[in-house]
């Protein structure tokens, strides 16, 4: 992970495998654009990291990952943050930060035990090929 500077999340704050990092506050904010005018803007604050500026893609993750849009219900919980390389902008591309669900535990696979029948006395082949 590279230090970067600046208020928001960048991703070269991330790795591209990413973390779990459980979301602080979800909040909106007035922000100034390029070109001065302001626009209304939903932050994610996630531990541990600076605040993340939702674009729709990230909002729409975080609805799937959470099975709500109701942001009180993302508080607590934890989603993965990680640098996508594959994020084009104007025809080029130019990475990004994304969000995506944490992985299910997967339970160990649970070996089957499988009874074998015992052919006594037969002159019959127990394996019928």
């Amino acid at each position: 992970m590279i230090i970067t500077t600046g208020k928001y999340l960048k991703r070269e704050d991330l790795t591209e495998d990413g973390e779990a990092y459980k979301v602080i506050s979800v909040s909106r904010a007035e922000l100034t654009l390029a070109d001065g005018e302001s626009e209304s803007k939903w932050i994610l604050q996630l531990d541990g990291l600076k605040p993340l500026i939702l674009n729709a893609t990230n909002i729409r993750r975080c609805i799937a990952a959470f099975d709500t849009s109701e942001t009180e219900g993302w508080i607590g919980r934890k989603i993965v943050a990680y640098d996508d390389p594959d994020i084009e902008f104007g025809g080029k591309m130019v990475g990004g930060v994304r969000l995506r669900a944490v992985p299910k535990k997967v339970d160990s696979p649970r070996t089957s035990v499988k009874k074998v029948a015992k052919v006594a006395d037969s002159d019959e082949d127990p394996i019928p090929f």
